[in-house]
């Protein structure tokens, strides 16, 4: 997460303690703003350098939504806030809950943040006692402090033996709302038991203790509180004598109309489904015999809770019918999760039910599209690659097919190139032995050229060297008379003819076609060379 994005504030004011978290999700985002449409939002001075400039919110779907200073595109105003992140308001969020769970006490009390801001909370009871709740995870806890009683926060460490000396270490910690806003629990470590975790609801302040209730008999009292206290203008102060009571017992007596009320105040705050298990417990409450005083605050408590189902109700039918109109997603999901009240109607469960079966179809349909889209795509890039695959193989292939051919060719213009030099050096003297051949009017055979001529590379000419040769010895013979090879053919050997015709075929002499009238053509040629010169 980028640290330099504002994620807590105040409501209402530059000076409020009443603190803001702004929801990372933008349908979080939209839920939030809808809720505090008409509250304004600033950079509180509760902040350690916090400027008092007013904030709105970001929403954002590339990161999390986030509060931002009015005008912070721009240049002049500076904010000195060190702390940006949700647990930058830890101190105002512990304040919060820890007011409204004295409030319903009926304990009245004073709240002081001091310095550096963030780093404590400091509780003082109308009776003199204190609390200190320390937040700073980087300074050590002071335990010879002046506090009654002193509550760490969250990931605050304690000293080496600290535990086992005083037995159990009160603490708390919070965890966010999906709306915005943050949840509080209390809970006790004991030596060699961990924590164990709660509402406040389970925290119960006695003149010689503030105890869990679900660990009561492990608690040793604190110091003893200053007893002589002067009033504040128009407030008693009530002087709370020592008990010699267990710790037990005083948890298992504790103000069963006050545990009602505070258990209420939570719900009303921070647990929508527990709103009415707390109404039903007052309604009981009122059925038993009560004080005049406590009955009043009972109804009261009542009427609260009940005009809070009435609007949850209320709520609850105006989505569901929206959600029939139109089942946007955002709407189902504030209908699923009104639909976690236990005054749910079952009706409303089964039109909630339909809209997310129908939904859930929709999705399967979407699902499945989606699907055939990608096996579509997935088929048609598999046919691309195997297309593309037998280009290349192709283009591969002719490559291959072209060198091939270039090298064969360069060979044979080189063996051609090499034929033609060695028969250049032979022809002069193979026409002469021939010309010679003819003087005499006889014929001739290549052993016998060589044997004259002494050409020793006679006898290791091929067949097609042969026909180089002799194409170069005739080359200056007139057409209209024979070729002086036709001495060469005298046997009639098929060899002797093949030579013949191939020589003749170079230089685009006619020839019969059978090997017989060949024979009487060539010693017709050879009598015409006899002639006398």
């Amino acid at each position: 997460m980028d640290r330099r994005l504002i994620r807590t504030a105040v409501f209402g004011s530059p000076d409020s303690d009443e603190p803001a978290l702004c929801p990372e999700t933008p349908e979080e985002l939209d839920a939030f703003r809808r809720e505090h449409e008409d509250v304004t939002i600033w950079c509180g001075t509760m902040f350690e350098g916090g400027c008092g400039r007013q904030l709105m919110t970001r929403r954002c779907t590339d990161k999390i939504c986030h509060f931002a200073h009015y005008g912070s595109g721009g240049e002049g105003h500076q904010c000195g806030r060190k702390e940006r992140g949700k647990d930058s308001a830890d101190h105002l969020f512990a304040k919060a809950h820890l007011a409204s769970w004295l409030r319903e006490l009926g304990i009245a009390a004073e709240f002081t943040y001091p310095e550096p801001r963030g780093s404590a909370v400091v509780i003082r009871l109308e009776d003199g006692r204190s609390l200190l709740v320390h937040l700073d995870r980087n300074r050590p806890v002071a335990w010879n402090n002046e506090a009654w009683e002193t509550i760490l926060g969250p990931g605050v460490r304690m000293a080496p033996g600290v535990l086992a000396q005083r037995g159990y270490v009160h603490r708390i910690r919070f965890d966010d709302r999906p709306e915005g806003g943050r949840t509080m629990q209390f809970g006790t470590e004991l030596p060699g038991e961990g924590t164990t975790w709660g509402s406040l609801v389970d925290a119960v302040l006695t003149p010689e203790n503030l105890l869990h209730t679900t660990k009561p008999a492990a608690i040793h009292a604190p110091a003893p509180a200053v007893q002589q206290v002067t009033a504040p203008a128009g407030r008693a102060i009530v002087t709370v004598a020592p008990s010699t009571a267990h710790t037990a017992s005083v948890a298992r007596q504790a103000d069963s109309v006050r545990r009602a009320l505070l258990r209420l105040d939570i719900a009303l705050r921070d647990h929508p489904r527990g709103v009415l298990p707390a109404v039903e417990t007052i309604r009981r409450l009122l059925e038993a015999d009560q004080e005049p005083h406590e009955a009043a605050r009972l109804r009261i408590a009542l009427g609260r809770g009940e005009r809070w189902l009435e609007e949850r109700a209320r709520r609850r039918r105006a989505v569901v019918e929206r959600l029939q109109e139109r089942p946007a997603p955002e709407l189902y999901r504030q209908a699923a999760e009104l639909m976690k009240d236990p005054d749910a109607s079952a009706e409303e469960r089964e039109i909630v039910a339909a809209v997310e079966a129908r939904a859930r179809r929709v999705q399967e349909q979407e699902r499945a599209a989606r699907e055939q889209e990608r096996a579509a795509r997935r088929e048609a890039e598999d046919r691309e690659r195997a297309e593309r695959r037998a280009t290349a193989e192709r283009e591969w292939a002719e490559r291959a097919e072209r060198r091939a051919a270039e090298k064969a060719e360069a060979k044979e213009r080189s063996v051609l190139q090499a034929r033609v030099e060695k028969a250049q050096k032979l022809a002069p003297a193979v026409r002469g032995a021939l010309k010679k051949a003819a003087r005499e009017q006889r014929t001739t055979t290549w052993s016998e050229i060589q044997q004259k001529t002494g050409l020793h590379q006679l006898g290791r000419l091929d067949h097609e060297d042969k026909v180089e040769l002799l194409s170069l010895v005739e080359s200056d013979t007139a057409p209209d008379t024979p070729l002086w090879s036709a001495l060469l053919a005298a046997d009639g050997d098929s060899a002797a003819l093949r030579l013949h015709r191939d020589v003749s075929h170079r230089l685009s002499r006619p020839l019969p076609p059978n090997d017989a009238d060949l024979i009487n053509q060539l010693a017709a040629e050879r009598t015409q060379l006899h002639r006398p010169w």
